[in-house]
């Protein structure tokens, strides 16, 4: 499972690093390229309305291989276009592959942590985030010694490999649970989620987007407020990967003495007051020395990826404990409502940045990660009350009716 998130962290953000290449190559402005991205998540959504009954069906493991060889297929298509539109609908197509290989392995996950006692949620995010700062090295190593299309090559071709050697070890459907699962389902429709489905699922936007404006955004911050060269655009990025590695790698150990949603929300404040500070001043800083702004930059940037780092795995793992809703079903809910809203958020993003600069822009989802830290709270206080409850039942006094039978 840790390889299998490690390597589809490292091919879904491949192209970070080559994120100005691509503008470039498009020759669009930056509002055309928000709005290019933001409405390629319409293929994330695909996926969604229908990969849970798909893994009800043949499990998830099936689903799992099905899934990356359509994702790297469109990878390698992305380098060999230069149409802006072309380009939309390859991006819109890998996004699909990758969306439905995302709900697939984390269903998956949350299916063999319910098995468990032990909590691996977050060190098998961590492996998400590894394979994205290996993603950030390899492309910011590519864009000097290699092309483009030779990178993105490779990138395939050596994830297909370790994904069919670890696709072996995952559960098969007869062991993953999704059976017992599928049994104890209350059928619903489309739009019918429980009120506590949609609290996680606003939750999750909120502390998803800030991670998801940074990889959006980090290699032109570089670029445009850093002024980096090109083989340094990375090194913000990846201290805010690195970030999250640590963060999550310390999760299974601060989950013992501390709710996860109370770590999540605590975070996210922290996360926001970190990205608040570099919004403000590294661009300052770098105009003294492109050094130091990069030094503070890349410490900010670390802190943000640490305060983030529990958002994801503890809504996720939540989603699992839904009475009369399969995992699956409840992980393509949240990935659903999570890619809808995506849209228009990236493409607000976009607008933003061609309108008040890029350094401005990040107050959008600074917003949001202070919203997902009080929605964080909201669960973590919920989580204890009920502790409470199970802990220290209510008594009162017990009435007994006795029927006098002196009369018979």
């Amino acid at each position: 499972m840790l390889a299998v998130f490690v390597f589809m962290g490292h091919a879904a953000l491949a192209s970070v690093a080559w994120v100005p290449e691509y503008i470039d190559r498009l020759g669009v402005s930056f509002a055309t390229w928000g709005t290019i991205i933001g409405f390629g998540v319409i293929g994330s959504i695909t996926p969604l309305l229908f990969a849970s009954r798909l893994m009800m069906r043949f499990g998830s493991r099936t689903i799992i291989r099905i899934a990356n060889y359509g994702g790297m297929i469109m990878l390698v298509a992305l380098a060999w276009s230069n149409d802006p539109l072309v380009w939309f609908f390859i991006n819109a197509g890998f996004n699909f592959f990758m969306s439905l290989l995302g709900v697939s392995v984390n269903s998956h996950a949350v299916l063999v942590q319910k098995q468990i006692s032990k909590n691996i949620i977050g060190r098998l995010h961590a492996g998400w985030s590894l394979g994205a700062v290996g993603a950030a090295i390899t492309g910011a190593l590519s864009t000097v010694f290699m092309t483009l299309e030779l990178f993105l090559l490779v990138v395939a071709i050596v994830t297909l490999i370790v994904f069919e050697f670890s696709l072996r070890w995952l559960l098969s459907s007869e062991e993953d649970g999704h059976l017992e699962e599928k049994a104890q389902v209350v059928k619903r429709r489309f739009w019918q989620m429980p009120q506590q489905l949609w609290l996680l699922a606003a939750g999750l936007f909120c502390g998803i987007y800030p991670e998801v404006a940074v990889i959006d955004w980090a290699a032109v911050f570089a670029r445009d407020v850093l002024n980096l060269e090109v083989a340094l655009r990375s090194m913000p990025f990846a201290a805010f990967m690195i970030g999250m590695i640590v963060g999550r790698l310390s999760m299974t150990r601060l989950a013992e003495s501390y709710h996860p949603h109370f770590i999540a929300s605590r975070g996210s404040f922290m996360a926001a007051i970190a990205l608040a500070i570099s919004a403000l001043f590294s661009g300052m800083l770098s105009d003294i020395s492109s050094g130091l702004g990069l030094l503070v930059t890349v410490v900010l940037w670390g802190l943000a990826g640490l305060g983030l780092s529990p958002v994801s795995p503890a809504f996720y793992s939540a989603a699992g404990h839904i009475p009369g809703v399969s995992t699956s079903w409840a992980v393509a809910r949240l990935g659903l409502m999570n890619s809808t809203t995506a849209i228009f958020a990236k493409a607000l993003m976009g607008a933003t940045v061609e309108g008040v600069g890029l350094s401005m822009a990040f107050f959008f989802p600074i917003a949001l990660a202070v919203g997902s830290g009080i929605i964080a709270g909201i669960f973590a206080k919920r989580a204890k009350v009920a502790e409470l409850e199970s802990a220290a039942p209510p008594t009162g006094p017990i009435s007994i009716m006795l029927e006098d039978d002196r009369g018979r």
